[in-house]
């Protein structure tokens, strides 16, 4: 019997919840972090005054987008916000669903295309730490996946929520071609844009799949001082290789999250082809 892995997809569907409107007013086209923070804010306090109650659906995008006068980009990013700490979940051919009437602690994440990586990088605010160019030994080499001998850059950075003025939820390396540094200052332009994303766009280049490898680790004391977490305490690495179509590697990032801060949600499903 074949199994496969799938992360959970993010869609909507038809609403089953009245709503209000709501007189909501200055939310500007051309301020996106204001919109959908303000969008967010005010679901999360419709949920919590019980508007949306526990185990109901919210509007369906669309609605939102009608409801609040802003794009579809605008509603994903102030959902994700809503997912990000524990309120909704989404689900195939079922909605966004109301799932907890206060926010817990972390965030848990549902990805399964690069649209969904993107969606959330704009929840998360890049601050760079430093920016390295090297030439890649034989081990640097085998745990990323490089090219010994040539040459690289790697960004570092820790990313924050934009709400939230709390400990940092993760430490990112991201690795490129030395071809590739001109993103660098775009990097700095554009804290919610994936790097990969801007390669793209700055290059031309287009990314086809994303190798992703997960496992625990404990924090190391330089690790753990950044991050605002215990020394030794449990940890989540994700790497992630990001290629074009015919397999050519256009960037790796090397993310750790402390384990009270991220959950990376899979769903297991039956092949029923084999």
């Amino acid at each position: 019997m074949r199994y496969f892995i799938k992360a959970l997809r993010q869609v909507h569907a038809p609403a089953l919840v009245d709503c209000r409107p709501l007189h909501l007013t200055g939310l500007s086209e051309g301020m996106n972090e204001t919109r959908y923070a303000v969008v967010a804010k005010d679901l999360m306090e419709g949920i919590a005054s019980g508007r949306y109650p526990v185990g109901s659906l919210l509007p369906t995008e669309f609605e939102l987008c009608d409801l609040y006068e802003v794009s579809r980009h605008t509603v994903r990013a102030a959902i994700n916000q809503l997912l990000n700490q524990g309120l909704v979940s989404r689900r195939k051919r079922v909605g966004t669903r109301v799932e907890a009437s206060s926010p817990r602690g972390g965030y848990s994440q549902s990805l399964a295309t690069v649209a969904d990586l993107a969606q959330l990088a704009e929840t998360q605010q890049r601050e760079i730490q430093n920016v390295r160019h090297f030439v890649a030994d034989l081990s640097e080499a085998a745990r990323l996946g490089l090219v010994p001998g040539e040459h690289y850059f790697c960004v570092s950075s820790i990313r924050v929520d934009r709400q939230c003025n709390t400990a940092p939820l993760c430490w990112t390396d991201v690795y490129a071609q030395r071809d590739y540094a001109e993103v660098i200052e775009l990097a700095r332009e554009h804290p919610d844009q994936l790097i990969a994303a801007l390669i793209e766009q700055h290059y031309g280049r287009s990314i086809a799949v994303v190798d992703q490898q997960v496992r625990a680790v404990l924090l190391t004391a330089e690790m753990a001082r950044e991050l605002k977490a215990a020394t030794g305490s449990p940890g989540l690495k994700i790497i992630r290789h990001y290629r074009e179509k015919n397999g050519d590697l256009m960037a790796v990032s090397e993310t750790v999250h402390p384990d009270d801060r991220f959950t990376l949600v899979t769903q297991m499903r039956r092949d029923t082809q084999g």
